[in-house]
């Protein structure tokens, strides 16, 4: 194999990584709450179709703060990234399982849905985001009450204050108190 094509396929590899990582800011984004972390992941002009919403990503992104902020918590998995870059545009599928948490008048009651976000992506200034989403639902389940206490374990939070974001700070026998 000549310099030359190993060179491309190791850009080829680079693109993919960057697009794969904005995937999953993302989901980080959204499970943290954190809109200007979202705001990241899309160029200015970018339009997102959720079903429930279409339109430019500057309404987008208060509408889903919104949105899944009315949940106690969530988790956003993703899955299965396949990516197609062609010179500064690429597209890319991916299968995201969402997992919601609510209380109901019963205890705490859980939701998943699952499906994909089929994305074009666009580099601009050497940085990939996204142009256009649309997010498509393939299957939801109710499951219903849970009632598995977390009070001895160090919960989530839905804002900076997550462990995720101090993690560089963490030292041996350091502990982040994720509870408040």
């Amino acid at each position: 194999m000549t310099d030359e094509a190993t060179n491309a396929r190791m850009e080829r590899l680079l693109d993919v990584q960057e697009i794969t990582e904005v995937l999953y800011r993302y989901a980080a984004a959204v499970d943290r709450l954190d809109a200007d972390r979202l705001a990241t992941c899309f160029h200015p002009d970018a339009t997102d179709d959720h079903g429930l919403f279409a339109g430019p990503v500057d309404e987008f992104v208060p509408w889903v703060m919104g949105h899944v902020g009315a949940w106690v918590s969530t988790q956003h998995d993703i899955t299965n990234p396949l990516v197609d870059v062609r010179g500064d545009r690429a597209t890319s599928e991916c299968h995201w399982n969402g997992w919601y948490r609510y209380h109901d008048g019963d205890g705490a009651s859980d939701e998943l849905h699952c499906g994909r976000y089929v994305d074009r992506f666009e580099r601009r200034d050497g940085v990939w985001r996204i142009a256009h989403r649309t997010c498509v639902t393939d299957w939801s389940r109710a499951l219903g009450s849970t009632r598995m206490p977390i009070q001895h374990r160090l919960a989530g939070r839905r804002d900076q204050h997550d462990l995720s974001y101090h993690s560089w700070d963490l030292e041996l026998g350091y502990r982040v108190d994720a509870s408040t």
